[in-house]
């Protein structure tokens, strides 16, 4: 089986993704962390060492579409919601509103 490179500068490689192509990158991935058994990587934002509190901010399209993209990926809501940083209630949101349903 072929082995597939990450760029060099991936950060920069990153911005140069549209919406949608970073939508399904961040799907792919949480599949594939789940399907390793792996924990997503806890962000400074959401880490309880920080002792920060969640902020109740309206989700952003994109942060909508990633959360819908990683829900037809087969991620659960509950394991979104504390990917993203997110409530369970903000998760369900944003798959109601799935257009594409």
């Amino acid at each position: 089986m072929p082995r597939h490179v990450l760029p060099k500068d991936l950060p920069s490689a990153i911005k140069r993704l549209q919406d949608r192509e970073l939508d399904l990158l961040l799907a792919a991935v949480l599949a594939e962390q789940e399907r390793r058994g792996r924990k997503p990587a806890v962000s400074a934002e959401t880490s309880p060492k920080r002792g920060l509190k969640a902020v109740a901010v309206s989700l952003t399209h994109a942060k909508i579409n990633a959360v819908r993209a990683a829900f037809k990926a087969s991620v659960t809501p509950s394991r979104i919601a504390r990917h993203f940083g997110i409530s369970q209630s903000d998760v369900r949101k944003a798959l109601a509103n799935d257009p594409s349903r």
